[in-house]
C-alpha cells in the first residue's frame, strides 16, 4: 500500500521507502536507543533494550509507511497470526545500500528488483519448494498454502540443531558473527537459536560464543565497527584455550575509533573516558 505507482499504474516497491524516510528511522534509533549503553556515540550497543517503534517517527514519514516497517520488521507471519520466522531489530544501518537493495531494491523502473527476488525467489521455486513451483512473482507466495512446501528441503539444509554434545565431545570451537542491521538473516533469530543451543548442549559455554555486530549489514559493511578479527580468536582458543570475552574492532564508519565487540549476551557499556578508546568500554 505504500509504495507509489508508475504511469503505467505499477507499484514500484524500491519507491515504498525514500532515503528521507530512512533516515528519519535511523534518527529515531539513535535517539531513542543510542545512550542505552552510556554514550551516544552513533552505535546501539544495547540493541536487545532498543524499544524504538515506527509510531515515533510517524509525523515525518507518515501511517502508510509506519504499517510498512512495522510489516517488514516484524517477520513473516501466515493468516492466522503465527510467526513464520523472526522479526528483525531497528538498527542504524537502515539507510545502507546493502539493506536497501534486499529490502526495497534500487531500480525505480520496475516493480520488483530486490535481492530477495532476484538470487531467493528462483532457489525457492526450483529447489526449496516441493513440488516445483511454476511462479517467480514473490507477491503471489503465499504463506498458509506455500510454506509447507519448503518442509522436506527444510529437513535437509537447515542448520538448526541445537545439540552439539558430539561437536563439543570432539573438540569443536565456534563462534558465531552477525550483524544486528543484516537484512537477510534475522540477528534475533540467531539470537534465539544460538540461547536454544545453550540450554540443550552441556557446558555449551566451553566451547561457544557468540559476537553481534551493532550496525552491521549482511557479513560486512553498514555503520559499524565490522573490521575485526575472529579466525584468530578461533584459532587462539582451539590451540591455547584461550576463550574470547571480546573482539577488538575498529571500521570505516567510525576512524581513528575501536571498540570492544562483546561475547553475547554482555554488552560494549561506556565506563568513563575518551569514548572511541577501547578502554572507555567494558562488557557487562
Amino acid at each position: 500500500a505504500a509504495a507509489p505507482k508508475n504511469a503505467q499504474g505499477q507499484k514500484i516497491l524500491a519507491r515504498a521507502l525514500t532515503q528521507k524516510d530512512l533516515d528519519a528511522v535511523v534518527k529515531g534509533v539513535l535517539k531513542r536507543c543510542d545512550a542505552k549503553d552510556g554514550v551516544a556515540d552513533g552505535i546501539v550497543n544495547a540493541w536487545e533494550s532498543c524499544d524504538f517503534k515506527p509510531e515515533m517517527v510517524q509525523k515525518e514519514i507518515g501511517a502508510k509507511k509506519v504499517a510498512l516497517l512495522k510489516a517488514i520488521f516484524g517477520g513473516a507471519k501466515n493468516s492466522r497470526g503465527e510467526a513464520l520466522y523472526a522479526g528483525f531489530p531497528f538498527d542504524t544501518a537502515l539507510t545502507e545500500e546493502s539493506w536497501r537493495g534486499w529490502w526495497l531494491g534500487t531500480d525505480t523502473s520496475v516493480p520488483v528488483q530486490t535481492f530477495n527476488n532476484t538470487l531467493t525467489i528462483p532457489l525457492l521455486t526450483h529447489y526449496f519448494m516441493q513440488p516445483y513451483s511454476t511462479t517467480r512473482d514473490a507477491l503471489k507466495f503465499d504463506f498458509d498454502r506455500d510454506t509447507p512446501k519448503t518442509y522436506q528441503t527444510g529437513a535437509l539444509n537447515d542448520a538448526i540443531s541445537t545439540d552439539l554434545s558430539t561437536f563439543r565431545k570432539n573438540g569443536g570451537r565456534l563462534i558465531i558473527i552477525t550483524g544486528v542491521s543484516d537484512p537477510v538473516f534475522s540477528a534475533m533469530d540467531q539470537r534465539d537459536w544460538f540461547r536454544q543451543m545453550q540450554a540443550d548442549t552441556p557446558k555449551a559455554q566451553d566451547f561457544s560464543r557468540m559476537f553481534m555486530v551493532p550496525g552491521m549489514n549482511h557479513c560486512g559493511g553498514g555503520n559499524a565497527f565490522n573490521d575485526f578479527d575472529p579466525l584468530t580468536a578461533l584459532e587462539n582458543w582451539h590451540n591455547q584455550d584461550r576463550a574470547p570475552d571480546y573482539l577488538v574492532a575498529q571500521g570505516k564508519a567510525f576512524p581513528n575509533k575501536q571498540m570492544p565487540l562483546c561475547a553475547w549476551p554482555k554488552v560494549a557499556t561506556y565506563t568513563g573516558g575518551i569514548p572511541g578508546k577501547l578502554n572507555s568500554f567494558t562488557c557487562r
